[in-house]
């Protein structure tokens, strides 16, 4: 039998192709067939390719030996269970979860099953079903059965109201910083159904849907976007009355001290000011210029009386002049403003509806209940015609917008500015549509949607404390990057010589900055299976 032999000497490794053999006594014996020289005297790949001829000659192929050198058996994202767990861990919801499951005595672990649903709502949000069938997707999350997912969502539901403080106290904390602005607005969500029950209602909803049920959502949220808190109402709930409900939870839930409150113009109405103050909480709301008496109008349009403010941009943080002017009315203090960019925009919009109100005019059937809307008034039935004394009215305000507040300490800049922030809870509420897809909704029991609700709550929690912190660290990260660099964190589970191994993919520049943000330490490259559980 041939085999090849090194032979380490001082001025190198010598190989020698030696066979095997008896001698006349019976003794083994061995004997040089071919001396191949110096190790030091080859390249590498020299070596690999002799190495290569041989097993070939032995009527091996090439394939087989790589196939027999390493095999991957599966792969696995591991980079969302292990941030997902992190920041569940930073609002120190896996003791609240361990809690339930042990006071419950619950035959899964409900930590795992939340984390599940948080990683495929990062990730690539899809049903509930999905969800039990994607799990194995991921590495470092305990095996979920599909009954044990839906007992999740009504964990939830029961647990709605601890898991709203438990995100309120714990973001305060995290931030250490006290609460002075809350921001409120409300949207909708909608079904894949036109079932009505009492909850789900057919509304108007502002996801543009025709014909589907809707549920109302509101929510606080602070200047960083950091929840404060939220509330789910029927479908057919005007929202301007959803507010002085939003407000007496603050006070008698989360026992909130004095803030101000900032909302757009639905919220102005008497019951939801006179609600503020009894809360002893200031406001900064939209005002409807058009609902004012004419004679503070006439005064606010004189455009004659406004001053020159600078403030920043919201889009690009260079300080644009803006025209102001101040106003008492009714107890309250008006500011108003007036913008050539904003009264251009409000011509447009306005000549967009008279287009489409000539098309109505030709085909009123399709019009429905919306002529006002685009300046039409109804001479008999089926005929419409142009209103244009409400058009000329309308021109008027081109431009101006007002604000009301009752705070008197903060500057006409400071108040501009806190109302101008509004747009994050749109952008909010875009995060809640669009990146986590909370909607379409498919559950049908108020317990499950309301259970759902409460998963996409926490999803958006985390998920904004993790781009705050990465901001904080001077790498930020849009929510559509976090998800890239997630995506990328994978290993394989690969078999070499009969023996497991955990392959990483590589560690993108991103993936490092959300590890380092969240003090996770980087996996090796190869990692022993039976020494997985070190560092997951």
């Amino acid at each position: 039998m041939a085999f090849l032999r090194q032979d380490k000497k001082a001025n190198g490794t010598y190989l020698r192709i030696v066979q095997s053999y008896r001698s006349e006594d019976g003794k083994s014996r061995h004997r040089t067939l071919f001396n191949l020289g110096k190790v030091e005297d080859y390249s590498a790949d020299a070596l690999k390719k002799i190495g290569q001829t041989l097993y070939e000659l032995g009527g091996g192929s090439l394939e087989e030996l790589q196939s027999k050198q390493l095999h991957e058996i599966c792969r696995y994202y591991y980079g969302f269970p292990l941030v997902v767990k992190k920041l569940l861990h930073s609002y120190a919801f896996d003791t609240f979860f361990d809690r339930i499951t042990n006071h419950k005595d619950l035959e899964y672990n409900l930590m795992e099953s939340v984390t599940l649903l948080i990683c495929e709502r990062l990730h690539d949000p899809v049903s509930k079903l999905s969800n039990y069938i994607n799990q194995n997707d991921y590495f470092g999350i305990e095996h979920i059965e599909l009954h044990q997912i839906y007992r999740t969502l009504d964990h939830l539901h029961s647990n709605q109201e601890r898991i709203k403080q438990l995100i309120y106290h714990k973001g305060r904390n995290l931030f250490n910083q006290t609460l002075d602005l809350v921001f409120y607005d409300v949207t909708t969500f909608y079904f894949d159904s036109d079932k009505e029950d009492g909850f789900r209602e057919k509304g108007f909803g502002k996801d543009g849907k025709i014909g589907n049920t809707i549920v109302t959502f509101g929510l606080l949220i602070d200047q960083n976007k950091q929840p404060v808190g939220y509330e789910v109402y029927r479908g057919r709930q005007y929202e301007g009355h959803t507010f002085s409900d939003a407000v007496a939870r603050l006070k008698d839930k989360y026992q909130i001290g004095k803030i101000i409150c900032v909302a757009d113009t639905g919220m102005m109405n008497a019951d939801n000011l006179l609600e503020v103050q009894d809360a002893d909480y200031e406001y900064i709301f939209g005002e409807r210029l058009k609902n004012l008496s004419k004679k503070i109008q006439d005064e606010i349009l004189d455009i004659s009386k406004y001053e020159i403010l600078k403030v920043a941009d919201i889009t690009s943080n260079e300080e644009i002049e803006i025209k102001y002017y101040v106003s008492p009315y009714k107890g309250k203090k008006l500011i108003s403003t007036y913008s050539a960019k904003r009264a251009a925009k409000d011509k447009a919009e306005r000549e967009e509806k008279i287009r489409k109100a000539q098309i109505f005019i030709e085909n009123p059937q399709s019009l429905g209940k919306k002529a006002k809307t685009y300046y039409l008034k109804k001479e008999s039935k089926d005929i419409f015609s142009l209103d244009l004394e409400k058009i000329k009215r309308s021109e008027r305000f081109d431009g101006f917008t007002s604000i009301a507040t009752n705070n008197q300490e903060l500057s006409v800049k400071q108040i501009l500015e806190a109302y101008k922030q509004l747009y994050k809870i749109e952008q909010s509420f875009r995060s809640f549509k669009t990146f986590l897809e909370t909607r379409p909704m498919y559950h049908w029991t108020e317990n499950r949607i309301l259970g759902h609700l409460a998963l996409c709550y926490i999803s958006f929690t985390v998920l904004n404390y993790l781009q705050l912190q990465l901001k904080k660290q001077g790498t930020p990260q849009s929510e559509n990057e976090i998800r890239k660099n997630l995506t990328k964190m994978q290993m394989s589970l690969i078999s070499q010589n009969e023996q497991q191994y955990y392959l990483r993919s590589k560690i993108e520049t991103g993936a490092k900055e959300i590890m380092k943000v969240l003090s996770i330490r980087e996996l090796p490259d190869l990692i022993p299976q039976q020494s997985i559980n070190q560092y997951i």
